[in-house]
């Protein structure tokens, strides 16, 4: 979420976010790559309307990224938690 805060996200949404619901009051652009990501890691294929929402705001090569960034996250964040990899001090300071 430190991201997020950087990048201007108000601290309403990502609290909404991270209570696992989705933010009414989202632009076109956040709400669908929220909605990308949400259904990218509940699982299952990524929904095809979904897929071509993201190619329509973002374009295709765009919409790709955001697919393999949400992955890679995921990816890593599996991994530190399988190794129960705890948070830096300095980012437990900063949150």
């Amino acid at each position: 979420m430190i991201a997020a805060e950087q990048r201007g996200l108000p601290d309403a949404k990502i609290a909404t976010i991270v209570a696992g619901q989705r933010p009414a009051d989202l632009t076109r652009e956040e709400a669908v790559a929220y909605d990308i990501a949400a259904a990218l890691v509940a699982g299952g294929v990524l929904p095809e309307i979904t897929w071509k929402q993201g190619v329509e705001v973002f374009g295709q090569d765009a919409a790709a990224e955001l697919v393999y960034l949400v992955g890679l996250y995921c990816l890593v964040s599996v991994t530190l938690n399988g190794f129960d990899v705890p948070i830096p001090e300095e980012d437990r300071q900063a949150g």
